[in-house]
């Protein structure tokens, strides 16, 4: 009985998994199909005209080829999206300060609209520095585009450690997470965005889980929301 439960749980779990490959194929080829449309369109566009003799001007094929661009610009970054959940690489552990890692993935954005502090200049970890840069910057990326555009940015990023844990607090003024999707924010196909694939918190949420950690979240409307990841230190 218990060989036919071990053999029973095997194939559920590859149940699973090809269920949820099937799923994430699904939704791959319908965000690569969304570009694909309007850049059929503005070719058919220009050729009909060009085939009747029609001439451009320098705005116009500017114009045409600005679109076709921005929507390869989009299939790349589906394809990017895809390639690092599909492709994420095993963990590996390096003793290293989170505050220099973080401080180091705030540099890339606006610092002006991002209050950083933490309760010690060096807090130690073992985490892999390239890992630990991704999920900062995915969650400040997040937290500056859910802040509406008439809004001043307010970021607030913090750390803090506690016994043997690491805290990293990183909070938006932006337009917060509703109820009917706080239980999918992490589902590797949800987003609330007109663009991409939803795969940002459920890559973070995965690189978090594989060192042991948490990562939960607290929102209000229209007021904001807390993203809170805790990591053991070793």
């Amino acid at each position: 009985m218990i060989d036919e439960l071990k053999s029973s749980a095997v194939k559920l779990a590859k149940s699973e998994r090809e269920t949820a490959w099937r799923e994430m194929a699904k939704q791959v080829a319908h965000e690569i199909k969304n570009p694909l449309t309007p850049m059929r369109l503005s070719i058919q566009t220009f050729e009909r005209g060009f085939s009747k003799g029609q001439e451009f001007s320098k705005q116009r094929v500017k114009e045409f080829s600005d679109s076709l661009i921005q929507q390869i610009d989009i299939m790349s970054s589906i394809a990017t999206a895809f390639s690092d959940f599909a492709e994420m690489p095993e963990p590996k552990k390096e003793l290293l300060n989170v505050v220099e890692v973080v401080e180091l993935a705030i540099d890339i954005f606006n610092k002006d609209h991002i209050n950083f502090n933490s309760s010690n200049k060096v807090i130690q970890a073992n985490f892999d520095r390239t890992q630990l840069i991704r999920v900062i910057t995915n969650l400040l990326k997040n937290a500056f585009q859910a802040i509406p555009e008439d809004r001043t940015p307010e970021i607030k990023v913090s750390i803090s450690e506690k016994d043997d844990n690491v805290n990293i607090s990183i909070s938006d003024n932006g337009f917060g997470i509703s109820k009917t999707d706080t239980e999918k924010i992490f589902e590797p196909s949800f987003t609330t965005k007109s663009s991409g694939m939803g795969l940002g918190l459920s890559m973070i949420k995965s690189i978090i889980s594989a060192y042991n950690g948490n990562i939960t979240f607290s929102s209000k409307s229209n007021v904001g929301t807390t993203f809170n990841i805790t990591f053991p230190k070793n």
